[in-house]
């Protein structure tokens, strides 16, 4: 599950003691239904911003039904009172029997245990990609953890449990031997920061649908110029095709990246890491069926007919496996995200010309997309600032969904945050 942002959102100091001591609380995975649904009534105070309950709760489950979801790989983790707790005593005597009490029992779904869940959040594990200067193993597939629906109920805040469970949840991927996590805050850089998750380049260009682009550099230097045609990406076995390659490609820029890094090392003995989250079908299928859902269910603005046949996954040049672009309807927040964008690099200038064409009708093309559904505008996060120059936009600083990463240290002991470079750092990890 994935609400809008990734965050405990920030809200008026509650009054009052604290229900329980720090020390007395444990991070634990749940797999009980009752417990997880009540995590997604917990969460809708802030996130559903008027969808009913039952289809809330539908889209979660939807989405915890995926394959990006299964075999494991979505732990959802609630900060309970441990076995034998029991609330502070100042806070017996300010509430009386109206307050929560007692411990917390694991497979317990009655109203009174689930009113114990003081925080919860969601973990998805993924592939990923390391590259270090100190190693000589050359780039190494990993397991990461991306983090997502944090989340204190209004009622338990300003007592430090939302602290607590990062902090808890760290240790935890520490003795999973995780080997970097990463998060998209909506609190700015330090609350996420000085837990370990570092904020790293944080961008957008934004495409309005009413927007008119410019004409291709080519069309102004030649009498004849063919159009550019673009083939929808429809099918899974076409998105497969598309991310198996677009993830060779990013293992071979990590090893040039790699190999440039080691050449220009000098001798400050610095250790540069560099990594990436490794795309994958599952996560790209994800991302449709929360559109699918949203789009069918909960908005429910289009015929049934146009979302079945007309909700695609993107578009690529006809036969071409390395430009292509993924794309993501966000029918909550008006937007046409932009999951990966990728174009084959130039090599002459009449190279560049084509290039900037293709880019121009991939510009073209989502903003017609997000056009067609209602959206008002195209959004890319971390978009090329050549892309930018070329469309006559500027590239903005985002002040949230600030994307954090952190190393975890029983994998990589004595790393500097200073030294780490995420790359292609784009929608698609977020979840």
């Amino acid at each position: 599950m994935t609400q809008v942002s990734n965050s405990t959102p920030a809200s008026k100091p509650v009054r009052g003691p604290a229900p329980y001591a720090l020390s007395d609380l444990i991070l634990l995975p749940t797999t009980v239904p009752e417990i997880i649904q009540r995590t997604w009534t917990n969460n809708m105070e802030e996130w559903a911003k008027g969808v009913p309950k039952t289809k809330y709760h539908g889209r979660e489950g939807h989405l915890a039904s995926t394959a990006f979801s299964s075999e494991g790989r979505l732990i959802t983790w609630v900060l309970v009172p441990k076995p034998g707790a029991d609330v502070t005593e100042a806070y017996r005597e300010a509430v009386g029997a109206a307050g929560v009490k007692g411990s917390f029992v694991e497979n317990d779904g009655s109203k009174e245990n689930l009113e114990r869940i003081l925080g919860a959040l969601e973990t998805y594990e993924r592939p990923g990609l390391v590259a270090r200067t100190e190693d000589d193993g050359g780039v190494q597939d990993v397991s990461t953890m991306s983090i997502a629906s944090v989340y204190v109920p209004s009622k338990y805040r300003h007592h430090g449990y939302g602290h607590l469970m990062m902090k808890l949840l760290w240790e935890e991927m520490e003795s999973r031997k995780i080997a970097f996590t990463f998060l998209y805050s909506d609190l700015g850089p330090d609350f996420y920061g000085n837990l370990g998750w570092t904020p790293r380049t944080c961008t957008q260009i934004l495409i309005p649908t009413t927007m008119t682009l410019p004409t291709p550099p080519s069309a102004r230097t030649r009498s004849s110029v063919k159009p550019i045609i673009l083939d929808p990406v429809a099918t899974d076995a076409q998105l497969q095709e598309l991310v198996d390659q677009d993830a060779l490609l990013v293992r071979q820029d990590l090893e040039t990246r790699l190999a440039t890094a080691k050449a220009n090392a000098g001798n400050d003995n610095k250790i540069k890491t560099i990594v990436a989250v490794t795309p994958e079908i599952r996560a790209f299928q994800w991302h449709h069926a929360r559109s699918h859902f949203n789009a069918s269910v909960i908005f429910q603005k289009h015929p049934q007919d146009l979302i079945q046949s007309d909700l695609k996954y993107g578009i690529r040049v006809p036969g071409s496996t390395t430009q292509f672009v993924l794309w993501h309807h966000d029918f909550t927040d008006d937007n046409l995200f932009i999951l990966r964008w990728r174009l084959e690099p130039s090599s002459s200038s009449q190279d560049t010309d084509d290039t900037d064409a293709i880019a121009l009708a991939f510009a073209q093309a989502a903003k017609d997309e997000a056009k067609k559904w209602g959206l008002s505008k195209v959004v890319f996060w971390n978009g090329d600032a050549e892309l930018a120059t070329l469309l006559g936009l500027k590239v903005e600083t985002r002040k949230d969904s600030i994307p954090s990463l952190g190393l975890l240290n029983t994998v990589y002991p004595g790393h500097q945050p200073e030294e780490l470079e995420w790359i292609l750092n784009q929608k698609y990890s977020w979840c």
